[in-house]
């Protein structure tokens, strides 16, 4: 049997596994929700049961409670690298499987795993378990992402296109945005204040250690501001070099959904080869228009355009540009069916000479479940 063949096999045990634990113990509530009181020992007793109070019954039931969630994705990547003369047209097949459990008050368990047909094997991408220290601090510790910017926080159901942003994917690039085994503490002030900090050790380099912190400020119901910072440590024989990435996000929900994120730092590659510092900079907005379908087919229609531009060195001469439009139609509830349909460019700028870099055209039908 071929490595594709048993990669393919493996998420589908896992997803009829999961599938299988979420139907024998239904959610009710959101995992996040707030403790709802004791655990009832004698609920499966029915002679028990009948004797206590609705109410300790029902937290019963919530003290154990499963939620699977996930997204399946396929169609066509189109990727035409112009100062390559290359053209690369792959089918996407990607799928992602997400189960989050509380086993118990006050824990909580959260497993990921992703699986791309490019790669054609499974990759974990989080997995980690969680306990409520008070009723608003929390700790995790295990493998996960950083707590970083709104592209990087972003679901599956609000990224609407096939590749995260030149901006993030850099950063990613130079080790400061995977998903490494990290031990966090989380902190909420009231409905207004989130905060988080960790420490995190590279799974792809046993030399390179980062830290992580991040607050959140929920202005209102439609507002949010985001401050996040990276700072990434490399501790190799002749010395620890230090570098940081740090990004300045705004949200705004109204009649259209609008993002704005300024991300800067310091490039670790350059910093290592040159032996100099410098400074990395990139700036990104974002507008989608969510329009309401009253059909019992076409549900939602979403038009969605992003801007953004990139240096990964000040000094270099040169800034890239990319820009992305695209229109999401959802089907079913909640636009649970998708088909999304995006074409961006990205643009190179040196000495007051615009260059094509490369165009990409991305359609796939999109399950969120």
């Amino acid at each position: 049997m071929t490595r594709r063949a048993v990669a393919t096999a493996g998420i589908i045990i896992c997803a009829l596994a999961a599938a299988d634990i979420a139907v024998a113990k239904p959610a009710n509530k959101s995992v996040d929700g707030p403790d709802n009181g004791p655990v009832n020992e004698s609920v499966d007793n029915p002679s028990k049961k009948s004797s206590k109070p609705a109410a300790e019954d029902a937290a019963a039931k919530e003290e154990t409670r499963f939620k699977l969630s996930g997204l399946l994705e396929t169609g066509f990547d189109i990727n035409n690298k112009v100062d390559k003369s290359e053209t690369e047209s792959r089918i996407i097949g990607r799928g992602e499987i997400e189960i989050s459990a509380r086993p118990v008050k006050k824990v909580r368990a959260d497993f990921g795993i992703e699986y791309n047909l490019r790669d054609t094997f499974i990759v974990i991408d989080k997995m980690y378990g969680q306990y409520s220290v008070t009723d608003f601090g929390t700790v995790r510790a295990g493998l996960m992402k950083k707590s970083f910017g709104l592209e990087e926080r972003a679901g599956v159901d609000e990224r609407w296109f096939h590749k995260r942003s030149i901006i993030n994917d850099g950063l990613e690039n130079l080790g400061f945005l995977d998903h490494d085994l990290t031990l966090q503490y989380r902190h909420e002030m009231g409905a207004e204040w989130r905060f988080a900090g960790g420490v995190s050790w590279s799974v792809k380099d046993s030399l390179r250690y980062l830290q992580n912190y991040s607050a959140q400020y929920n202005m209102n119901e439609a507002m949010t501001f985001i401050f996040a910072a990276v700072v990434r440590h490399y501790a190799p024989a002749e010395g620890v070099s230090t570098t940081f990435a740090s990004s300045l996000s705004f949200r705004h929900t109204a009649a259209a959904v609008s993002e704005a994120e300024l991300t800067f730092g310091t490039n670790p590659r350059v910093k290592t080869l040159e032996e100099r510092d410098a400074f990395l900079f990139g700036a990104r907005v974002q507008e989608s228009f969510p329009v309401n379908i009253n059909s019992k087919i076409l549900r939602q229609i979403i038009p969605v355009a992003e801007a953004a531009a990139y240096w990964d060195d000040l000094d270099s001469g040169y800034a890239d540009t990319q820009l992305r439009a695209g229109i999401v139609l959802g089907f079913a509830k909640n636009s649970a069916f998708q088909f999304r349909n995006t074409f961006g460019t990205v643009l190179r700028t040196q000495n007051d000479k615009t260059d094509v870099r490369r165009y990409r055209w991305d359609t796939e039908v999109v399950v969120v479940f």
